[in-house]
């Protein structure tokens, strides 16, 4: 198994994106940390995963609270002694409260601070506190989960947008800043809109061919894995990667 015995965190895991990538870890070797918004949601997906207790863990954490993701880490490091692996994934385009669809010139603050704060803040914070576990024990990997929208602009996310492309330039600096201590850090763009459950619930989008939130979970294994050892600061697409190494690219109607 690739990941065997490695530990990994995966924020916004309890479904979508989020959940893939926990699944595929655990498939792998690894001893996982699900981390969502709701307890109740969390220990929902403690129970699909069916794994021992010794292998897994489930916290309740907001990681645009700067408080929460300390607590957050501090209950990974009691628990497992150590960090290998951190999915930066907990994000949105919009909130799910609305509103949706804004100009710049129409959006509202506390809607742009929503946005920026979970998507960019929230890497930022969880980074910083991986750190302080990767960086004594001699390696990790950190995987941000980005968009297309993180290299180009796109009508109507403009929030969105500004977020992903600062997840993909904090990427390449946290790379520069840790290649001394083997920590290796990458982003992940999907390559294309994902049929997640919120995505799905947009009457707009239904009947739209979308991918499968699954796209991510080969090139996942592999960023979080030593088959990725000294590979940082690249921005990967998993279509592409899928589709050069012969893997199905998985699309749904919405």
């Amino acid at each position: 198994m690739k990941l065997h015995e490695k530990v990994a965190l995966v924020t916004g895991s309890v479904r979508g994106l989020g959940w893939e990538m926990i699944q595929a870890f655990a498939q792998e070797g690894a001893n996982v940390t699900i981390c969502d918004l709701s307890q109740s949601d969390v220990d929902g997906a403690l129970a699909r995963l069916g794994l021992p207790l010794e292998k897994v863990l489930g916290v309740k954490a907001d990681v645009t609270s700067e408080q929460d993701v300390i607590h957050l880490f501090r209950r990974v490091r009691e628990k497992f002694n150590r960090l290998d692996i951190l999915v930066n994934n907990a994000g949105f385009a919009w909130p799910r409260s609305g509103p949706v669809d804004l100009e710049v010139a129409g959006t509202p603050l506390d809607v742009w601070l929503k946005v920026l704060n979970t998507n960019l803040t929230g890497t930022f914070l969880c980074s910083r506190e991986a750190l302080k576990i990767m960086r004594p024990q001699g390696g990790g990997s950190i995987i941000n989960i980005s968009s297309p929208q993180g290299k180009k602009g796109k009508l109507l996310r403009g929030p969105y947008c500004a977020a992903k492309f600062g997840v993909e330039g904090l990427t390449q600096v946290l790379a520069l800043e840790n290649a001394n201590s083997n920590i290796k850090v990458n982003s992940l763009d999907p390559g294309g809109i994902v049929a997640t459950e919120a995505i799905r619930k947009i009457p707009g989008n239904r009947g739209m061919r979308m991918l499968k939130p699954e796209i991510v979970r080969a090139c996942a294994v592999y960023l979080a894995s030593d088959e990725s050892s000294g590979i940082t600061g690249h921005s990967f697409v998993a279509i592409d990667w899928n589709r050069e190494r012969g893997l199905e690219v998985p699309y749904t109607e919405a």
